[in-house]
């Protein structure tokens, strides 16, 4: 299916849905603009088609690098998570044993308490499928929503989380570290 957007009295596109969802996570277009997927007869919210969703997370796979990458933001409640999850458990078939996490907590608002259970889910899940290591971008750390101390019950111990200030900051250490299970633990061992 192909969408056209609306923005500014200019028409855009076409767009695959994963285009679409691109360009607005890129803010080249807001949620409030309109799209149609009927050649411009019928025209709705970017928000409420389907599969873009109020674009409070966003979940990528970058097989090249066996990395994914769950992005939150603005208010965040239970029923995103719930679906962020199902997207999870889809795209870790993308993904073999030590995949790394990124996790972008940068545009994050406030999440509802009621997400605290799916993002034990989705942890949970990570955990089984083989997670290696878990980058977290959390700007400010006095709104880390209780990631840290949940980590310690869903992740298993040989798991390494990392929790930076900067989404370049966890680029920068996710290209460092490209996972070498034997060279991570012997680097490991040695800053000790």
């Amino acid at each position: 299916m192909k969408f056209y957007v609306s923005k500014s009295g200019q028409r855009y596109g076409p767009y695959s849905l994963e285009e679409l969802r691109r360009e607005v996570l890129a803010n080249v277009f807001r949620p409030e603009h309109f799209a149609s997927s009927d050649d411009g007869r019928t025209w709705e919210p970017i928000s409420a088609v389907p599969g873009i969703g109020p674009l409070v997370y966003a979940v990528e796979v970058d097989g090249a690098h066996n990395l994914l990458i769950i992005r939150y933001s603005g208010y965040v409640r239970s029923s995103a998570v719930e679906r962020c999850f199902r997207e999870v458990a889809t795209s870790l078939t993308r993904l073999t044993p030590g995949f790394r996490l990124l996790a972008d907590f940068t545009d994050l608002e406030a999440m509802d308490v009621a997400c605290a259970l799916h993002l034990e889910h989705i942890m949970q899940l990570c955990n089984e499928k083989g997670v290696s290591a878990v980058v977290r971008v959390i700007p400010d750390p006095r709104r880390d929503i209780g990631l840290q101390i949940m980590s310690y019950f869903h992740y298993g111990p040989e798991v390494r989380i990392t929790t930076c200030h900067s989404l370049e900051e966890a680029q920068e250490i996710l290209a460092r570290r490209t996972h070498h299970p034997a060279r991570d633990a012997a680097r490991d061992s040695s800053e000790s």
